[in-house]
């Protein structure tokens, strides 16, 4: 798979050293692909190397755009992270096509274990698929409702009484800020956003939770940069793990795994100040200075 030029080859042995699955090996005449089974397709020794004497047959040569300075500061990068924050309240037109394009191009680039890059992405603006889901939400939530309800004993077990206790009100105001509110335009499970994102896959290597994970806060800082405000919708991204029929009134193909589902939209309230966050808890161990 790799085209090594050997005649304008500098010898570095880079290529070798920044390889994750050990194809190539450095012998007396320069690098050589020596276990091409185990390649993993990063391009890792097609970027470092510093005179393009390294070619992958199953990589466009033209997606390997010189390493720029992004000019962003700690600062920056901070402050864009503190001013996303979960929006619950969206204007009604979806996230145009545009700006969709972009989103998800952006997290196309997000990495993933062992290189898989097995996430697909589904975009649902439809109104009517939309208020479907809604509907299966709501479903599913009067269910969960009723099952809290009825063996709360067990729950309190489980999950111990303080938990339980606010498990079981937070279900019953859903339940409730639903059946008040649903002419009105009320919705506990959505938050009233128009469209829906949901990474999935067919989860062939175990770090695909993860990797949407990753995918999904590229996704979400993408989207600030743009004005555009989401939330991670774990209800719709649970259910979806555990009943068929949320998977299929989603979309979701046959055989595929909901990893991450995140409502997306124009925000109709306007935060004036960023995220507060308790201090983190860390540990240092090593021989740095204190």
């Amino acid at each position: 798979m790799l085209k090594i030029d050997l005649s304008t080859c500098t010898k570095c042995g880079n290529c070798a050293r920044v390889c994750p699955a050990f194809v190539i090996e450095i012998e007396d005449g320069g690098p050589v692909e020596k276990y091409p089974e185990n390649c993993i397709e990063c391009g890792h020794c097609v970027a470092v190397c510093p005179v393009n004497a390294v070619v992958h047959e199953r990589m466009d040569p033209a997606g390997f755009p010189a390493v720029e300075d992004p000019g962003i500061t700690l600062d920056a990068f901070n402050h864009l992270a503190r001013n996303r924050r979960s929006t619950r309240r969206y204007k009604k037109e979806p996230v145009s096509r545009a700006d969709m394009d972009k989103i998800i191009s952006s997290a196309r680039f997000a990495p993933t274990g062992e290189n898989a890059q097995e996430l697909e992405y589904l975009v649902i603006d439809d109104p009517a698929r939309i208020a479907a889901i809604r509907e299966a939400m709501a479903k599913q939530f009067k269910l969960l409702n009723a099952l809290v309800k009825g063996l709360y004993g067990f729950v309190a077990l489980a999950m111990g009484k303080k938990e339980a206790q606010r498990s079981r009100a937070s279900l019953a105001r859903i339940v409730a800020k639903w059946a008040e509110g649903k002419e009105a335009g009320e919705d506990p499970f959505l938050r009233t956003a128009p469209t829906l994102l949901i990474i999935h896959s067919k989860q062939k290597t175990f770090m695909a939770q993860t990797d949407a994970g990753i995918a999904g806060y590229h996704v979400m800082l993408a989207a600030e940069t743009l004005g555009i405000g989401t939330v991670w919708n774990g209800f719709h991204q649970t259910f979806c793990k555990i009943n068929g029929g949320m998977r299929k009134v989603s979309l979701v193909p046959k055989g595929h795994n909901v990893l991450a589902s995140i409502c997306l939209g124009y925000p109709a309230v306007k935060y004036k100040r960023n995220v507060h966050r308790r201090p983190v808890r860390s540990r240092f161990v090593g021989t740095g200075e204190s």
